[in-house]
Protein backbone atom coordinates (compact mmCIF):
# COMPACT_ATOMS: atom_id res chain seq x y z
CA UNK A 1 0.00 0.00 0.00
CA UNK A 2 2.84 2.37 0.55
CA UNK A 3 5.83 1.03 -1.85
CA UNK A 4 4.11 1.31 -5.35
CA UNK A 5 3.17 5.36 -4.64
CA UNK A 6 6.45 5.81 -3.28
CA UNK A 7 7.85 4.52 -6.23
CA UNK A 8 5.40 6.60 -8.38
CA UNK A 9 6.70 9.91 -7.05
CA UNK A 10 10.36 9.76 -8.19
CA UNK A 11 9.74 10.12 -11.90
CA UNK A 12 6.95 11.44 -14.06
CA UNK A 13 8.75 8.61 -16.56
CA UNK A 14 7.47 4.75 -17.09
CA UNK A 15 8.84 2.72 -14.36
CA UNK A 16 9.68 -0.78 -14.70
CA UNK A 17 10.11 -2.24 -11.20
CA UNK A 18 11.83 -5.34 -10.89
CA UNK A 19 12.13 -7.31 -7.20
CA UNK A 20 14.29 -10.66 -6.16
CA UNK A 21 13.66 -12.04 -3.16
CA UNK A 22 17.45 -13.29 -1.56
CA UNK A 23 15.94 -15.79 0.48
CA UNK A 24 15.39 -18.62 -1.91
CA UNK A 25 13.35 -20.52 0.67
CA UNK A 26 10.65 -17.76 0.57
CA UNK A 27 7.37 -16.55 -1.61
CA UNK A 28 7.87 -13.73 -3.85
CA UNK A 29 7.21 -10.72 -1.91
CA UNK A 30 5.61 -8.77 -4.64
CA UNK A 31 3.42 -10.35 -7.28
CA UNK A 32 4.07 -9.09 -10.95
CA UNK A 33 1.73 -7.10 -12.32
CA UNK A 34 0.85 -3.30 -13.86
CA UNK A 35 0.18 -0.52 -11.28
CA UNK A 36 -0.55 2.56 -13.58
CA UNK A 37 2.76 4.00 -14.72
CA UNK A 38 4.54 1.17 -12.63
CA UNK A 39 5.37 -2.25 -14.02
CA UNK A 40 6.38 -4.82 -11.53
CA UNK A 41 8.50 -7.88 -12.70
CA UNK A 42 8.96 -10.47 -10.07
CA UNK A 43 12.06 -12.26 -10.48
CA UNK A 44 12.70 -15.89 -8.82
CA UNK A 45 15.37 -16.89 -6.67
CA UNK A 46 15.87 -20.17 -7.98
CA UNK A 47 19.11 -20.97 -5.88
CA UNK A 48 16.66 -22.65 -3.07
CA UNK A 49 19.41 -20.58 -0.74
CA UNK A 50 20.13 -17.09 0.09
CA UNK A 51 22.20 -15.33 -2.47
CA UNK A 52 24.26 -11.97 -2.02
CA UNK A 53 23.60 -8.62 -2.93
CA UNK A 54 25.27 -8.44 -5.92
CA UNK A 55 24.27 -12.11 -6.97
CA UNK A 56 21.10 -10.88 -6.41
CA UNK A 57 21.37 -7.49 -8.31
CA UNK A 58 24.00 -9.63 -11.40
CA UNK A 59 20.27 -11.97 -11.59
CA UNK A 60 18.28 -9.23 -12.11
CA UNK A 61 19.84 -7.07 -14.92
CA UNK A 62 20.55 -10.97 -16.51
CA UNK A 63 16.44 -11.60 -16.50
CA UNK A 64 15.35 -8.70 -17.00
CA UNK A 65 17.65 -6.20 -19.16
CA UNK A 66 17.52 -2.79 -18.51
CA UNK A 67 17.16 0.26 -20.74
CA UNK A 68 19.96 2.85 -20.62
CA UNK A 69 19.85 3.16 -16.91
CA UNK A 70 18.94 1.65 -13.79
CA UNK A 71 18.53 2.20 -10.34
CA UNK A 72 18.88 -0.08 -7.37
CA UNK A 73 17.66 0.75 -4.03
CA UNK A 74 17.75 -0.87 -0.43
CA UNK A 75 14.27 -2.58 0.70
CA UNK A 76 14.95 -0.01 3.63
CA UNK A 77 15.24 2.94 1.84
CA UNK A 78 12.30 5.45 0.94
CA UNK A 79 12.93 7.27 -2.03
CA UNK A 80 11.65 10.83 -2.07
CA UNK A 81 10.13 13.01 -4.47
CA UNK A 82 11.61 13.84 -8.10
CA UNK A 83 14.95 11.87 -6.60
CA UNK A 84 15.27 9.38 -9.56
CA UNK A 85 14.51 12.08 -12.24
CA UNK A 86 17.63 14.33 -10.54
CA UNK A 87 19.79 11.50 -10.68
CA UNK A 88 18.92 10.94 -14.83
CA UNK A 89 19.56 14.47 -14.97
CA UNK A 90 23.34 14.16 -13.80
CA UNK A 91 24.09 10.79 -16.04
CA UNK A 92 22.76 12.28 -18.95
CA UNK A 93 25.81 14.71 -19.23
CA UNK A 94 27.34 11.76 -20.58
CA UNK A 95 30.75 9.49 -19.08
CA UNK A 96 29.51 8.88 -15.38
CA UNK A 97 29.14 5.24 -14.72
CA UNK A 98 26.94 5.66 -10.93
CA UNK A 99 24.84 8.75 -9.46
CA UNK A 100 24.33 8.38 -5.82
CA UNK A 101 21.70 9.73 -4.09
CA UNK A 102 21.58 11.76 -0.50
CA UNK A 103 21.20 9.71 2.36
CA UNK A 104 18.58 11.46 5.09
CA UNK A 105 18.66 11.77 7.99
CA UNK A 106 22.06 10.36 8.02
CA UNK A 107 24.09 11.38 5.07
CA UNK A 108 27.65 10.29 4.30
CA UNK A 109 30.14 12.76 5.76
CA UNK A 110 31.80 12.29 2.49
CA UNK A 111 34.23 13.53 0.39
CA UNK A 112 33.39 14.92 -2.47
CA UNK A 113 33.73 17.77 -5.40
CA UNK A 114 30.90 20.44 -4.74
CA UNK A 115 30.90 21.59 -8.18
CA UNK A 116 31.13 17.84 -10.31
CA UNK A 117 29.94 16.30 -7.37
CA UNK A 118 32.86 13.28 -8.19
CA UNK A 119 33.34 11.25 -5.12
CA UNK A 120 35.23 8.02 -4.72
CA UNK A 121 32.28 5.44 -4.24
CA UNK A 122 28.57 5.13 -4.21
CA UNK A 123 26.77 3.38 -1.19
CA UNK A 124 24.75 0.92 -3.12
CA UNK A 125 21.65 1.84 -0.64
CA UNK A 126 20.30 4.27 -3.91
CA UNK A 127 21.85 4.87 -6.60
CA UNK A 128 21.33 5.31 -10.55
CA UNK A 129 23.45 3.28 -12.77
CA UNK A 130 24.66 3.13 -17.04
CA UNK A 131 23.73 -0.02 -18.27
CA UNK A 132 26.33 0.00 -20.50
CA UNK A 133 28.97 0.07 -18.12
CA UNK A 134 27.75 -2.27 -15.97
CA UNK A 135 27.57 -5.07 -19.02
CA UNK A 136 30.87 -3.65 -19.60
CA UNK A 137 32.35 -4.40 -16.42
CA UNK A 138 30.40 -7.93 -15.91
CA UNK A 139 28.24 -6.20 -12.99
CA UNK A 140 28.96 -6.70 -9.21
CA UNK A 141 31.55 -8.72 -7.71
CA UNK A 142 29.47 -11.67 -6.47
CA UNK A 143 32.78 -12.77 -3.86
CA UNK A 144 31.30 -10.45 -1.24
CA UNK A 145 28.31 -11.60 -0.42
CA UNK A 146 26.90 -8.45 1.32
CA UNK A 147 29.11 -5.34 1.91
CA UNK A 148 31.86 -3.74 -0.28
CA UNK A 149 30.37 -4.64 -3.47
CA UNK A 150 29.70 -0.79 -4.13
CA UNK A 151 32.98 0.32 -3.23
CA UNK A 152 34.18 -2.04 -5.72
CA UNK A 153 32.16 -1.18 -8.16
CA UNK A 154 33.02 2.30 -8.04
CA UNK A 155 36.40 1.88 -8.11
CA UNK A 156 35.94 -0.03 -11.71
CA UNK A 157 34.43 2.72 -12.71
CA UNK A 158 37.19 5.11 -12.23
CA UNK A 159 39.64 2.34 -13.38
CA UNK A 160 37.85 1.96 -16.74
CA UNK A 161 37.43 5.72 -17.42
CA UNK A 162 34.20 6.57 -16.09
CA UNK A 163 32.90 8.41 -13.01
CA UNK A 164 31.33 8.00 -10.22
CA UNK A 165 29.28 11.24 -8.69
CA UNK A 166 27.43 12.35 -5.43
CA UNK A 167 23.58 13.99 -6.48
CA UNK A 168 22.60 15.92 -2.99
CA UNK A 169 19.61 16.76 -4.46
CA UNK A 170 18.34 13.19 -5.13
CA UNK A 171 17.03 12.39 -1.88
CA UNK A 172 16.94 8.87 -0.32
CA UNK A 173 15.12 8.29 2.90
CA UNK A 174 17.40 5.58 4.63
CA UNK A 175 16.20 3.52 7.66
CA UNK A 176 19.90 2.21 8.83
CA UNK A 177 20.18 0.13 11.42
CA UNK A 178 23.43 1.44 12.19
CA UNK A 179 22.91 3.99 14.98
CA UNK A 180 21.08 1.01 16.93
CA UNK A 181 23.26 -1.78 16.81
CA UNK A 182 24.22 -3.00 20.44
CA UNK A 183 28.22 -2.89 21.49
CA UNK A 184 27.70 -6.12 22.85
CA UNK A 185 26.78 -7.93 20.13
CA UNK A 186 28.90 -8.47 15.83
CA UNK A 187 26.79 -6.81 14.04
CA UNK A 188 26.54 -8.42 10.52
CA UNK A 189 27.82 -5.27 8.93
CA UNK A 190 31.00 -5.39 11.43
CA UNK A 191 31.70 -8.79 10.49
CA UNK A 192 31.36 -8.68 6.85
CA UNK A 193 32.82 -5.37 6.29
CA UNK A 194 36.15 -6.49 8.31
CA UNK A 195 36.63 -9.69 5.96
CA UNK A 196 35.65 -7.79 3.11
CA UNK A 197 37.90 -5.53 3.45
CA UNK A 198 41.04 -7.76 3.49
CA UNK A 199 39.50 -9.02 -0.02
CA UNK A 200 39.02 -5.75 -1.60
CA UNK A 201 42.87 -4.44 -0.12
CA UNK A 202 44.17 -7.92 -2.11
CA UNK A 203 41.92 -7.26 -5.47
CA UNK A 204 43.31 -3.82 -5.38
CA UNK A 205 46.60 -3.43 -4.03
CA UNK A 206 47.95 -6.68 -4.05
CA UNK A 207 49.96 -8.47 -1.09
CA UNK A 208 51.30 -5.46 0.57
CA UNK A 209 47.20 -4.63 0.27
CA UNK A 210 46.21 -7.67 2.51
CA UNK A 211 49.10 -7.87 4.49
CA UNK A 212 48.41 -4.15 5.61
CA UNK A 213 44.47 -4.83 5.75
CA UNK A 214 45.00 -7.91 7.99
CA UNK A 215 47.55 -5.32 10.32
CA UNK A 216 44.75 -3.07 10.14
CA UNK A 217 42.19 -5.77 11.64
CA UNK A 218 44.34 -6.63 14.45
CA UNK A 219 45.41 -3.14 15.36
CA UNK A 220 41.84 -1.69 15.40
CA UNK A 221 39.29 -5.15 16.99
CA UNK A 222 39.82 -7.52 19.56
CA UNK A 223 42.08 -10.81 19.11
CA UNK A 224 38.94 -13.08 18.92
CA UNK A 225 36.76 -10.96 16.27
CA UNK A 226 39.90 -10.33 14.08
CA UNK A 227 40.78 -13.86 13.61
CA UNK A 228 37.42 -14.85 12.91
CA UNK A 229 37.24 -12.32 10.23
CA UNK A 230 41.03 -13.06 8.83
CA UNK A 231 40.00 -16.94 9.31
CA UNK A 232 36.53 -16.99 7.29
CA UNK A 233 38.36 -14.42 4.49
CA UNK A 234 41.25 -17.24 4.07
CA UNK A 235 38.77 -20.43 4.07
CA UNK A 236 35.97 -18.74 2.20
CA UNK A 237 36.95 -15.52 0.00
CA UNK A 238 40.54 -15.88 -0.79
CA UNK A 239 40.39 -18.03 -3.94
CA UNK A 240 37.68 -16.10 -4.96
CA UNK A 241 39.35 -12.53 -4.87
CA UNK A 242 40.21 -12.16 -8.63
CA UNK A 243 43.32 -9.67 -8.57
CA UNK A 244 42.68 -6.01 -10.20
CA UNK A 245 46.11 -4.68 -9.27
CA UNK A 246 46.24 -1.13 -9.57
CA UNK A 247 49.42 -0.91 -12.18
CA UNK A 248 48.82 3.52 -11.70
CA UNK A 249 47.61 5.21 -8.69
CA UNK A 250 44.37 6.73 -9.73
CA UNK A 251 43.34 9.77 -6.87
CA UNK A 252 39.95 8.18 -6.69
CA UNK A 253 40.87 4.35 -5.35
CA UNK A 254 42.52 5.13 -2.02
CA UNK A 255 42.22 3.13 0.91
CA UNK A 256 42.57 5.71 3.85
CA UNK A 257 42.00 3.49 6.74
CA UNK A 258 40.02 0.16 7.99
CA UNK A 259 36.70 0.38 5.59
CA UNK A 260 37.73 4.50 4.95
CA UNK A 261 38.09 5.08 1.08
CA UNK A 262 37.20 8.66 1.23
CA UNK A 263 38.04 11.98 3.25
CA UNK A 264 35.81 12.21 5.92
CA UNK A 265 34.19 15.99 5.94
CA UNK A 266 32.93 17.49 9.11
Amino acid sequence: NVLIPTIRRVTSRPIKFCTINFDGNSEDCIPSGEFGRVSVQSVTNASGGVIGFAEGHNLLFSKSPPGKYFVIINPDCVPQVNSVDRMIDRINKGGIAIVEGRQWPREHPKEYDMLTGETPWASGAFQLISSKFYAEVGGMDEAYFLYLEDVDLSWRAWLNGWSVVYEVDAVVTHFSGGPFYREDIISREAFYGARNFIAISRKFFGAQGEERAIEMLLECFDKEFADLAIKEYREKLRDRVIACEITQSHPMVKILGLNQFHEILK
